[in-house]
């Protein structure tokens, strides 16, 4: 069997900490699970874009578990966006380098699997899963299946993983304002993905406060999707609409419909993971079909009032400017 120690020493493991606040025993619970990795022999990286007071006070508990690095200016667009691909890059000590969100809780196999992946692709994406599962991390984890059920790779995945070698092969790796999808960037750019659909990685689900104020943004980062946006925009005008003409059995009919769909396709989703995705998850899937079809105009009203805009000018971190983080769910 491979030792486990060697394949952490062959990667590095960036993990991006938001702008937003996190409460104490939140970044005690990440330094803790990044010194897990750390002693093993990864090479770990904090890219922290909180303003400056909030990054001094992050560095007394985060510098003792790896790098702890400011946003700077040179990590980010010119819309404002941080460059994850190219920062983690420039950062990473290894070729081989695992970009993370800072609820993901990767397991020693895990990593080593993604990194034996990599001896053969370029970019590889794993499934995340929540747990536990609040009722909230039900509907993400409806979310989930359901693009599971459509297509294998991730809908906005909350990891990947690429090597450091092949972007000096692309030929654009150009960004936009906000980079909603790292992997697709990637892939557009002409990487070869891999989507890695039997390798499962945990997140924790976080708080419901947390989750509601991303409903505007997680609807927003579909617009450079139209036909997925165009179904979001459609539900509740379309509903709207046979009530008026066919009455609410015909509306509630139809949204029983679309309902039995989305369970459908969240069952197909769940095929070969239900080690990871409870029976009971399914039910959810149509719930996050209806909260997205509100969300979405919640997303257009925050853009055309450039309320988008105005969040992200947050407080300068140390040494850099106003920064963007830009995540994907």
């Amino acid at each position: 069997m491979r030792n486990r120690s060697a394949a952490f020493r062959r990667c590095s493991y960036v993990v991006v900490v938001g702008s937003s606040a996190a409460a104490e025993h939140e970044l005690r619970d990440l330094a803790g699970y990044l010194s897990t990795i750390a002693v093993a022999g990864c090479d770990v990286v904090i890219l922290d874009a909180s303003p400056r007071l909030q990054f001094d006070l992050n560095e007394r508990i985060l510098r003792w578990v790896g790098q702890h690095i400011a946003v700077r200016s040179e990590h980010r667009t010119p819309g404002g966006s941080i460059d994850l691909v190219r920062c983690a890059a420039t950062l990473a000590a290894c070729d081989k380098v695992i970009v993370a969100a800072d609820d993901v809780r990767y397991n020693a196999d895990a990593i080593a699997e993604v990194c034996d992946l990599l001896d053969a692709h370029e970019v590889v994406e794993p499934q995340d899963y929540l747990d536990p599962l609040p009722w909230w991390g039900g509907v993400e984890t409806g979310r989930i299946l359901v693009h599971r059920g459509i297509e294998p790779q991730p809908d906005h995945g909350a990891t990947f993983a690429f090597r450091r070698e092949i972007l000096a092969g692309l030929h654009s790796l150009a960004a936009g304002d906000v980079i909603a999808d790292h992997v697709h960037r990637l892939g557009a750019a002409g990487a070869e993905v891999f989507v890695a659909s039997g390798v499962f990685v945990r997140r924790e689900p976080g708080a419901l406060s947390a989750w509601f104020s991303q409903r505007a943004r997680a609807a927003g980062d579909d617009f450079a999707q139209p036909i997925k946006t165009a179904f979001f925009f459609s539900i509740t005008p379309l509903l709207a609409l046979l009530a008026v003409l066919g009455g609410l059995g015909l509306a509630g009919g139809t949204a029983g419909a679309i309902a039995f769909a989305s369970v459908g396709l969240a069952i197909r989703g769940r095929a070969g993971a239900g080690a990871f995705f409870p029976l009971h998850a399914c039910l959810f899937a149509p719930v996050w079909i209806f909260e997205r079809s509100v969300s979405v105009y919640w997303a257009l009203f925050r853009k055309l009032s450039g309320a988008d805009e105005d969040a992200s000018r947050v407080m300068e971190p140390a040494g850099s400017g106003r920064v963007k983080v830009a995540s994907g769910e």
